[in-house]
């Protein structure tokens, strides 16, 4: 039996619904030029994760300074003449206010009667705190790449929670929605994982987590 389950927050615990999308279309709504806000927020997930790869290999930057950095960025490819500054703020506010899934508290609370449960999170600290606490989601501990200093999928990143926790890594199971970030990185390790897929066909012959669920819930069937 596992000692210690580590769950991602955003897409596993807390939902981030259209808030970016929305963001971008608002972003775009200050200018004047005719940008589709799909291909724009399409857009910026690749340069984010880019600029979060580089913060990885070099120095580290909070999300928050990624995000202006990004929105540099994509104003330079547009031909966008605007602050970047004060237009990333418009972004940077989703980060509050985000809800639980449904399947969270009833999940956590009974986990936490067998395992250790903590979160580690590609996240800046305060937003996270805040959305945890807005949405009684209690858990024994939180680690966040600002904590940390740097971003998943860094072997570091995982490799700091276990230490901190003083638990190897065949005695922890990392559960979270992204194969990259919550499979193929604590797989490094040789740490077991739990793919959170919240449709039904999710298929791969590339990414082997140990498990595939649709559904918080069903952890509580598996003998971890």
């Amino acid at each position: 039996m596992k000692k210690l389950l580590i769950f991602d927050a955003y897409g596993t615990l807390i939902c981030t619904g259209t808030g970016s999308i929305d963001s971008c279309k608002e972003i775009l709504s200050l200018q004047d030029k005719d940008i589709d806000p799909v291909k724009f927020y399409a857009d910026w997930k690749v340069i984010h994760r880019k600029h979060l790869n580089d913060s990885i290999n070099g120095p580290f930057l909070k999300e928050w300074d990624i995000f202006e950095n990004d929105l540099k960025l994509l104003y330079e490819k547009y031909g966008i003449n605007r602050p970047y500054k004060e237009d990333v703020k418009i972004m940077l506010k989703t980060q509050f206010n985000r809800k639980a899934f449904d399947d969270v508290l009833e999940t956590i609370n009974e986990l936490k009667k067998k395992y250790r449960v903590v979160i580690g999170s590609t996240a800046d600290t305060y937003p996270l705190l805040e959305n945890l606490k807005e949405n009684n989601v209690i858990v024994d501990k939180v680690y966040t790449s600002e904590m940390i200093k740097t971003y998943k999928p860094d072997i570091r990143f995982y490799q700091y929670i276990l230490d901190n926790e003083g638990v190897k890594a065949s005695d922890a199971i990392f559960i979270g929605d992204s194969t990259q970030d919550d499979v193929l990185g604590p797989q490094k390790l040789k740490m077991k994982t739990v793919l959170l897929y919240r449709n039904d066909n999710y298929k791969t012959d590339v990414v082997k987590p140990d498990y595939i669920i649709h559904s918080l819930l069903e952890l509580l069937q598996i003998d971890l």
